[in-house]
């Protein structure tokens, strides 16, 4: 089998899998690179450790295609990407060893996520609400859920009306892995959900875009830009900002790590630790501006 061939098997693993086109293109992305850098009519079974090796420490890995360095995550990433495809290979029988069983990502240091203060936040969201439009209240509401409670943009745009539970107050979400999920929300979600979604199927989208279909992730991005710019925001804010002011807050008001972990469906609480930090990074200034001797 070429190595063409088994990326397209590959693909088809992940589409079984339910991996979201996010993550496919990704990983796609990075198994056509080694392709293009080994051969993509390579037989698979001719790839060895040692190709794999060289590969990792070529330019074409390290490097952008403008020649600048790649950052560890980035390197990371299409590591586990050739990781994932090879044990794929070797688990269904296409190959009998596993080429890349030695291949091992770097240690990346954590990285404090930003996030936006609660002005900014309340800034954000009052400017949204005092337009009167349609587009404006649809959006009011996309940022009001993310910001109440933390679900990923993917789980955002794919929610329908069905996913919705006023009467519990919950909203089932498909998580990272496919993996289903419920998240609660508050007296004033469930107000603003009521009203949006009175009249509607259970099988419809929650968000539409002006077309009248599920609004893109692109989309949402833009039009988070688009009020940020107008409520005067001028911190670099992206949609999965909003899901880290969410987890920051849960945090700074509990003090209950796992209760976050929970909150944000992370398999392990080492992902969330990062929460933590910025907790302790806020209680340094804090202790800093009470020190009666400064």
């Amino acid at each position: 089998m070429t190595l063409s061939t088994a990326i397209r098997r590959y693909d088809a693993q992940l589409r079984a899998d339910g991996k979201s086109p996010h993550t496919r293109e990704v990983y796609l992305r990075d198994l056509e690179s080694f392709a293009g850098w080994i051969g993509r009519t390579k037989h698979i079974r001719k790839i060895t450790p040692t190709h794999l090796t060289r590969y990792l420490i070529s330019s074409i890995f390290t490097h952008t295609a403008a020649g600048k360095p790649k950052a560890i995550i980035s390197l990371n990433r299409s590591k586990s990407a050739l990781r994932s495809f090879f044990r794929f290979l070797n688990e269904v029988g296409f190959l009998r060893e596993n080429p890349a069983r030695l291949v091992r990502s770097a240690r990346c240091p954590q990285r404090i996520p930003s996030c936006l203060t609660e002005r900014e936040t309340c800034r954000l969201l009052s400017t949204i609400k005092s337009r009167r439009t349609t587009i404006a209240e649809r959006d009011h509401l996309m940022f009001a859920v993310m910001l109440g409670t933390g679900i990923r943009l993917g789980s955002l745009v794919a929610l329908n009306v069905g996913d919705v539970d006023l009467a519990t107050g919950t909203i089932r979400v498909n998580t990272k892995g496919n993996v289903e999920q419920l998240v609660f929300v508050n007296g004033g979600l469930k107000r603003l959900l009521k009203k949006h979604i009175a009249k509607n199927d259970p099988d419809d989208p929650v968000f539409l875009s002006v077309r009248g279909e599920r609004i893109g992730g692109r989309q949402v991005q833009l039009r988070l830009g688009h009020w940020l710019k107008a409520a005067g925001v001028t911190r670099h804010c992206t949609v999965h900002t909003l899901r880290h002011c969410f987890a920051t807050r849960l945090y700074e008001k509990t003090g209950d790590l796992r209760l976050v972990q929970v909150a944000l469906g992370h398999r392990h609480v080492t992902t969330t630790e990062i929460y933590s930090q910025v907790a302790d990074r806020k209680l340094r200034r804090v202790a800093y501006l009470a020190d009666p001797i400064r």
